[in-house]
């Protein structure tokens, strides 16, 4: 009898155990949205501000698969959170933190990546570190000291290389992403203008060229999430938000470092705009879907507050401003970004999740730093 009470006693406690690893997430998230979006706009700036720095010296946690319910397996095992997320995200928040001029902050990253002579403290091993190189290399006073790091991130790029441009995975040289366009061409046209390297400018237009030509629907003008080489067959989603806001993003930074690609940023903000929704946000399927997606948001709402610096174009700096409007309905109190679509899984295997994240954060601060 007692033996069968102790088992009682651990199976409920097992339950109870289960029960509350999903209910307070679930909790935790619902009592952080009273109040999303209600905010004063300066205020909320702020807020996001500090919750930026913070995140930036120390990375939160964040989920990795989609998973919602009955997740204590997951737990005990350690694989439901990590805290080495994606090196964009933290590149998105140094992007954000160095627009709004915080020195310090910004510092420390770079402390906190490099060593004192310039190399990396972890050496680099994928290309989507390139957007974080770039986001270093952007915020350096003396681009001198970080050259070695530079260097280092290069020298993986133009090793990767495959029928002339860079893959995303070596391993899979047949597939072309636009993820890996947004990541590189930025950090790529910077290196090149910086330390006088003109094969990194070459290989930067024509990566992007490649996209351009073979990646961008002729129907629509938005980016497939990739393409096959071999006969350039569009894969994945044709209209997913924050595969277009990769695109957007090389598109932006490129402009902002001085090169010449007005015509295909024109293009795709042509493409773009129409699908604005009357709140100012785009949703994590342009063409299918209404609803918030708050990274894709933020980078397309980017590219046109560049596009209207350079080209003036009033259209731009409306959907701009239409486009910060809705990120900032969408800040939580404690100055989190909300409505982010999870992680991707792979080629059509797009996450259900929309939660706070820290690269929707930080493209939502460079976006609103830019329009102050």
């Amino acid at each position: 009898m007692k033996v069968c009470l102790i088992l009682l006693a651990v199976f409920a406690a097992l339950v109870t155990a289960a029960a509350l690893c999903d209910a307070v997430p679930a909790a935790r998230t619902w009592l952080l949205r009273i109040g999303i979006g209600s905010l004063p706009p300066e205020q909320a700036l702020e807020n996001m501000r500090r919750t930026a720095e913070r995140q930036l010296r120390k990375m939160p946690a964040v989920p990795v698969g989609d998973g919602t319910r009955f997740t204590l397996p997951e737990r005990l095992r350690g694989t439901y959170k990590s805290r080495k997320v994606q090196s964009w995200q933290r590149a998105a928040l140094l992007l954000g933190v160095s627009e709004s001029g915080s020195t310090a902050s910004v510092r420390a990253c770079a402390d906190d990546l490099l060593t004192a002579d310039g190399n990396w403290k972890t050496p680099v091993s994928r290309v989507d570190e390139a957007l974080l190189a770039y986001a270093l290399l952007r915020a350096a006073d003396e681009p001198r000291r970080v050259r070695p790091a530079m260097d280092a991130m290069y020298a993986l790029l133009t090793a990767q290389q495959s029928d002339g441009t860079v893959p995303y995975d070596p391993h899979i040289t047949d597939r072309r992403f636009v993820d890996t366009v947004g990541m590189i061409c930025p950090f790529l046209w910077l290196y090149a203008e910086t330390y006088d390297v003109p094969q990194a400018k070459t290989l930067c237009l024509r990566q992007l060229k490649e996209y351009t030509d073979r990646g961008i629907s002729p129907v629509t003008g938005l980016s497939a999430h990739a393409f096959r080489l071999s006969d350039g067959a569009a894969l994945g989603i044709g209209d997913w938000g924050r595969g277009c806001g990769w695109y957007a993003l090389a598109l932006a930074e490129l402009l902002r470092c001085g090169a010449d690609v007005t015509e295909p940023a024109q293009a795709f903000v042509r493409a773009i705009l129409p699908l604005q929704q009357p709140n100012g946000a785009w949703s994590r399927q342009l063409l299918s879907e209404r609803g918030t997606e708050s990274t894709a948001t933020a980078m397309l709402g980017h590219l046109c507050a560049v596009l209207f610096e350079k080209t003036g174009a009033q259209a731009c700096a409306a959907a701009a401003e239409n486009a910060k409007r809705a990120l900032l309905s969408a800040t939580r109190k404690n100055g989190e970004t909300d409505y982010a679509q999870g992680d991707t899984k792979g080629i059509g295997f797009y996450s259900a999740r929309l939660t706070a994240s820290p690269a929707a954060l930080g493209f939502a601060l460079l976006l609103s730093e830019e329009l102050r």
